[in-house]
């Protein structure tokens, strides 16, 4: 991949996204986690400098895509569950269009695929393991956990505490990918845990 064709790739891709967010109403979430998750690679490939950065940042760009595609919340949770197979499959389609060989759109597809760190999809390259983990980085970087009552306003603040606990230790999981990554979180780990922890319902 050219310097000349990466740049394009990121310019376009960002100016896709940035378009289907306006239109759907995620801007929100495009402020909240996608520009966290590019900005979280771009600190791991400092503590990881031998993988490969242009396939790490083109993936990060396309790893939620299928959620752009998402018309309201009800839409984006029944879209969550399979974003990263959709993401993986919009992500090929995209990258047909550009001068990128097959080895190089295979990368970026399976680092989409394998950025939930899913146990069916565990991500196996540097490559991968530098997404999945910016994006759970991302999620200790910005209000993330709060954001709970959005999509389930229905539930009480006893099923937000659990939920979010369990998302915390996953997320925690999931940066021992690259251990590393530890250090940068570990204080927001720590206070998130023991603020929610603290709550006696």
């Amino acid at each position: 991949m050219t310097n000349v064709t990466f740049q394009k790739i990121i310019q376009e891709v960002q100016k896709q996204i940035i378009g289907l967010a306006k239109q759907n109403g995620w801007m929100w979430f495009y402020n909240l986690h996608q520009k966290e998750v590019v900005e979280s690679a771009n600190d791991l490939l400092k503590l990881y400098p031998q993988a490969d950065k242009k396939i790490v940042l083109v993936s990060c760009w396309l790893h939620d895509i299928a959620h752009y595609y998402a018309r309201n919340e009800e839409e984006i949770l029944a879209v969550k569950k399979n974003h990263h197979i959709d993401g993986a499959k919009v992500a090929g389609e995209i990258l047909i269009n550009y001068k990128l060989n097959q080895e190089e759109i295979e990368k970026i597809k399976s680092c989409v695929l394998k950025h939930r760190n899913h146990q069916d999809y565990a991500p196996e390259t540097l490559e991968e393991k530098v997404v999945a983990t910016a994006d759970a980085l991302s999620h200790f970087r910005s209000i993330f956990y709060l954001t709970y009552f959005k999509f389930h306003p229905e539930h009480s603040l006893e099923e937000m505490v659990k939920i979010d606990l369990d998302k915390i230790e996953r997320d925690w999981r999931d940066l021992g990918l690259l251990p590393k990554s530890r250090k940068i979180a570990e204080l927001e780990y720590k206070t998130l845990k023991k603020m929610l922890s603290s709550y006696k319902g």
